[in-house]
């Protein structure tokens, strides 16, 4: 029988009542019998405790009644723990066992005494669970155990975990953040790039050629051309210099001796591949399966990281008494080492600055006046509105500088009327004027943000945000540019190359290629040129020049907004290249795995963290969230490419198709027809509305589902809250009949007098329990002496 909290108040005060006017009994059995009855109040009992075993069979407890311990036979432990409210009479087998190991868990209790409690359950002598259920105590020890072992052998593990603690130390958890983001960037472009060596590279290496064969050509399909191929082909030819000049300049373009490599679209055939396996392996069907998998791959994996850190963020949010956790509960005491402990005292040091600094602004903003926050207000709109001129302006600089670009490459005569250098920085200027804007107009950014006072927060996202529509404006520029070159009309039938006003592009998906291989390369350049060529000087004359202008100067100090949108930018030419040039993945990890040690070079000796201390405990979903964005910008030019825009007819592996999707309709096409049937009803358009329809019941299901379950969730905080203040009420109401707090030891046994309960049941209590009389369900006397026994 459950009572309620009313009902449990009249019991105790009748209860009370008799222990007060009993003239045989001690003040301190009454003390005891309170003590023991605080502990069958809802809030002390175990989690196992409250939580009945439904699925017990009559046999079972058939079993129990001939096995039950009697109170003679009982051990002082096994007494003790009755005392605790822990059923210990019922032990048959190793779930009876486990239930009683998960209670003794949560006893409020030393630790000694639960190992006694533990050695002395242990020492019975239990059978072990027969049926479905044999042995499932004992899997359950095993799979905890391997759960540790594993999370113990993954943390050992973990690449450049001692570096991050090391980075969390000295410049505190938003800093470390970037190096998180940074590590996870590097291995997803790990395995980008071992996807395209092993189903791209590698078999067109390895394999021999079939030819044009049916794998490839497919039967009766349309838009497929193998004449236009053997005619074009030949004609694609680059010109390759032996001088080491034009060698290394070759190699920062891509043109030259690199454009006929592996690292470009031009190298591979569209010929069928003589598999070892399969005998036959179609490396265009092969070319565009693994980058969409690659896009597929980079989208759960991205996914997957999000719903982490939303997880991560929630418990956050949910999270009281922050201070407290922190101070009291934050240390590890495990460290052993002093250099550790140093660290991990500078961890909690710059947290709490952060989560400080945060509430300090929050107090200022409440008692701003109104003309203060119409002032805030009005400079806030006049500095967007200078952000969205500078990144129009930016924009159009870009189109004009890659136009002019575009002419001056246009002169046939280009290389022997300039200089080899001059030639080279024309070729190079987009690329490098997308940089100097990428260095130059976030520090505007992270002036301006000053004035419109931000949490340190938000600061660090709204400068994020800005600078992300300035990088991603300036490849769509850039991106615009090279189409309206690539899709200029006047072109020859044969082999849909430019001529007369648009540029004679043999291979334009190699040319593509080679724009974002020279900004990714000039990318890394300049990364790694700020960090040796600016950071280390500055820290040399910070710490070696005496002078009061060097000790003005000081560090430069970790620019987290802007050292994060590097690494998105390097991870957002990777997406936009690695379908013209396979290999630009290879690139990509390169530069991540170099930028990690120059960067934790940096953090630990050039720098000094950031001025503002910075709650992390978001940074990573929102570095996530800017990445996000980001890849499906990446997406739209790499599909329009794959299903709009013609391929070119003398290079690459779709040479033969007039549109790359062409070689999934050639595999299908070999298929039997039950297949190509079933494969056309789940592509077709029907199934496809029929399928978004669907998609969105299941997302309206779940977010219904999930707004209720958050109603529920508050509902059932404010119940806890509520239970909570019921259960003070009645320690209150004890310590007022008993004259001393409950658990606390007697200092005599001199029996107060007994005048009665000063306060009497409440009305609704009486009432509640007189009804339960009148049902029949509980008798007042019964209850009073089965307390009392």
């Amino acid at each position: 029988m459950v009572l309620t909290n009313s009902q449990m108040e009249y019991i105790l005060h009748l209860f009370l009542e008799e222990v007060n006017t009993h003239p045989n009994r001690r003040k301190g059995a009454a003390t005891s019998k309170v003590n023991a009855f605080i502990a069958l109040l809802p809030s002390k009992q175990p989690i196992d405790r409250q939580m009945s075993r439904r699925s017990t069979t009559a046999k079972k407890r058939a079993i129990a009644r001939n096995n039950k311990i009697h109170p003679s036979k009982k051990d002082p432990e096994m007494e003790e723990l009755e005392e605790q409210g822990i059923d210990v009479s019922n032990l048959e087998d190793e779930e009876d066992v486990h239930r009683v190991m998960n209670a003794i868990k949560q006893l409020p209790c030393p630790l000694a005494a639960k190992r006694r409690f533990r050695a002395k359950l242990l020492q019975k002598e239990i059978k072990q669970s027969s049926g479905c259920c044999g042995g499932s105590n004992t899997n359950r020890q095993n799979w905890r155990k391997f759960k540790i072992w594993k999370k113990e052998m993954s943390y050992k593990l973990e690449p450049w975990g001692s570096w991050l603690k090391n980075v969390e130390g000295h410049q505190g958890t938003g800093v470390v953040s970037y190096f998180v983001f940074l590590r996870w960037l590097f291995f997803l472009n790990l395995v980008i790039f071992i996807l395209m060596l092993l189903f791209v590279t590698i078999p067109y290496v390895a394999f021999s050629n079939n030819g044009y064969t049916y794998v490839v050509t497919g039967s009766g399909v349309s838009g497929m051309s193998v004449a236009s191929e053997q005619t074009c082909s030949p004609l694609y030819q680059v010109n390759v210099s032996s001088d080491a000049k034009t060698l290394i300049q070759d190699f920062l373009q891509g043109s030259g001796w690199m454009e006929k490599t592996a690292m470009f679209y031009g190298f591979y055939d569209s010929q069928d591949l003589n598999s070892f396996v399969a005998g036959h392996y179609s490396l265009p069907l092969a070319y565009l399966l693994t980058s969409l998998v690659i896009l597929l791959f980079s989208l759960i994996t991205m996914a997957r990281y999000t719903m982490q850190s939303f997880r991560e963020n929630l418990e956050d949010q949910n999270e009281k008494h922050q201070y407290c956790n922190r101070v009291f509960g934050g240390w590890d005491f495990a460290l052993s080492e002093e250099g550790t402990a140093v660290l991990k005292h500078r961890s909690l040091y710059k947290d709490l600055a952060g989560e400080l600094a945060e509430q300090r602004h929050h107090e200022a903003r409440k008692n701003m006046s109104s003309n203060d926050k119409c002032r805030l207000y009005t400079i806030r709109f006049f500095i967007n509105f200078m952000v969205i001129c500078i990144l129009g302006g930016s924009g159009y600089l870009i189109y004009w500088v890659t136009d002019w670009v575009t002419s001056f490459l246009a002169d046939p005569n280009y290389k022997t009327n300039n200089d080899a250098i001059v030639v080279l920085l024309v070729e190079f200027l987009p690329s490098l004027t997308i940089t100097a804007l990428n260095g130059i107009v976030p520090l505007i950014f992270g002036i301006v943000v000053k004035a419109e006072n931000y949490t340190p927060e938000f600061t660090i996202k709204i400068t994020l945000i800005r600078t992300v529509f300035l990088r991603l404006a300036s490849l769509a520029v850039l991106i615009a540019t090279i189409y309206r070159i690539v899709s200029c009309t006047d072109k020859e039938t044969t082999c849909n190359v430019g001529q007369n006003a648009c540029d004679s592009l043999r291979c334009w998906e190699t040319y593509v290629g080679q724009n974002f291989f020279k900004l990714i390369v000039l990318d890394f350049l300049v990364k790694v040129g700020v960090t040796l060529g600016y950071e280390l000087p500055r820290k040399i004359l910070t710490t070696k020049c005496d002078a009061a202008i060097c000790k003005k100067i000081g560090l430069a100090e970790f620019d987290i907004p802007k050292n994060v949108l590097d690494i998105v930018y390097t991870q957002t030419l990777c997406w936009l290249g690695f379908f013209y040039a396979p290999l630009i993945p290879a690139l990509a990890t390169i530069s991540m795995f170099v930028l990690f040690y120059l960067k934790y070079l940096s953090a630990m000796y050039n720098t000094n963290p950031p001025e503002i201390p910075y709650k992390a405990s978001k940074s990573n979903n929102f570095f996530m969230i800017v990445l996000m964005i980001a890849f499906f910008l990446c997406c739209l030019p790499v599909g329009y490419t794959m299903v709009k825009l013609t391929p070119s007819y003398g290079c690459g592996p779709f040479r033969i198709y007039s549109y790359m999707t062409v070689c999934v309709d050639a595999t299908i096409s070999n298929f039997p027809s039950w297949l190509q049937t079933i494969i056309g009803i789940f592509t077709s358009g029907s199934f496809i509305i029929i399928l978004l329809v669907l998609l969105s019941l299941i997302i309206y299901y779940t977010s219904s589902k999930s707004g209720a379950r958050a109603k529920m969730i508050v509902m059932l905080k404010e119940q806890m809250i509520m239970e909570g203040k019921d259960k003070q009420f009645l320690l209150n109401r004890i310590y007022e009949l008993t004259g001393e707090k409950p658990g606390a030891k007697k200092k005599d046994n001199k029996r107060p007098p007994s005048n009665g309960p000063r306060n009497g049941p409440p009305p609704s209590a009486v009432k509640t329990v007189n009804e339960v009389h009148q049902n029949g369900n509980v008798s007042k006397d019964n209850d009073i002496e089965e307390l009392w026994a």
